[in-house]
């Protein structure tokens, strides 16, 4: 494994300041990851305006953060993003740095959507957030001064799953909604048995038997034993690759980290976009690990991998 040596400190600092806890509940590990992302902080934002907003929904309402890049005043491209935390971990302020970064590298406003979270609220209660509020967002754009065009997702790892899914259902509502999709290290199904998933079971930044429980918890089933494997699979709400699209897939960029168990299924992801219609940049991070979006104030490469992902999206839109 050739890992960013910055990311490789990183590790060893939260290592040695937070030490894994084996078989911990969802609340402790909410908290033990709260207590990292505040100890390990990036510095506050700059260079955006950011707006709280209470998006309202049938049954519920979620909060939600619009930010838009200072220097730009024109109505801008919109793109909802969903952060990562196998369906369970983040929040806005866990994953705020890979929406600031978003809307000053793509020059794009962010919505960033604080989704339901399991076990509390396990599938398929993501799915319909993620969906419902790209819509209400979508409709809300006069109100928001945002550009009527087309609109972008995006999402790091299982917020890559909703924002992808999100996507995959929005424009078989409204053809042609969604332009372009941002997927960094994607979640794409529980089948948890490729080869990326052995070489790199022990992580760092993801382990296997981590995705196991965040796709147990998720689920509010196992996904492992007594055929619910094959019933899982067989689900496109779950597997993202378990049916055809009706319509073409939004154009997407598909940004992998070398050293991750999920690498493989985003590169066959990437490759199930592109043969079903749609316009696919695969880039893979290398020297990266999973997570490693967050990371950017952590490592010069990381920040640079964001910078070019950015890029591409506002490119894309």
């Amino acid at each position: 494994m050739n890992i960013d040596p910055q990311l490789n400190a990183y590790y060893s600092q939260v290592s040695a300041a937070f030490p894994p806890i084996a078989d911990a509940d969802a609340l402790t590990r909410r908290t033990r990851n709260k207590q990292v992302a505040e100890r390990f902080a990036p510095p506050a934002p700059r260079g955006v305006h950011i707006d709280a907003i209470d998006v309202p929904l049938e049954g519920r309402t979620l909060r939600a953060r619009l930010y838009r890049p200072s220097h730009l005043d024109d109505a801008l491209p919109l793109v909802v993003y969903y952060h990562g935390g196998g369906w369970v971990l983040g929040d806005l302020d866990t994953h705020e740095q890979v929406a600031v970064g978003l809307a000053l590298d793509a020059g794009v406003a962010v919505a960033s959507i604080d989704y339901r979270l399991a076990p509390e609220h396990p599938f398929p209660a993501a799915n319909d957030d993620a969906l419902d509020a790209l819509f209400w967002f979508a409709e809300q754009r006069p109100r928001f001064g945002l550009s009527v065009r087309p609109i972008g997702v995006a999402g790091d790892s299982a917020g890559a799953f909703l924002a992808t899914y999100a996507a995959r259902q929005a424009n078989e509502i409204v053809p042609g909604l969604v332009k372009a999709q941002l997927l960094l290290y994607p979640v794409v199904h529980p089948g948890i048995d490729t080869p990326s998933y052995e070489r790199f079971t022990n992580g760092p930044g993801l382990t296997r038997g981590e995705m196991l429980w965040f796709w147990t918890t998720f689920l509010d089933a196992p996904v492992m034993a007594d055929g619910a494997g094959e019933r899982w699979m067989a689900d496109p709400r779950v597997n993202l690759v378990a049916s055809i699209p009706e319509h073409a897939p939004a154009d997407a960029i598909v940004m992998v980290a070398g050293v991750d168990p999920l690498r493989d299924e985003g590169v066959d992801y990437a490759r199930f976009l592109e043969q079903h219609g749609g316009d696919v940049e695969l880039i893979e991070a290398k020297d990266m690990t999973h997570g490693f979006a967050r990371l950017q104030h952590m490592s010069n490469a990381a920040r640079d991998w964001m910078r070019q992902a950015g890029v591409a999206l506002r490119e894309m839109l």
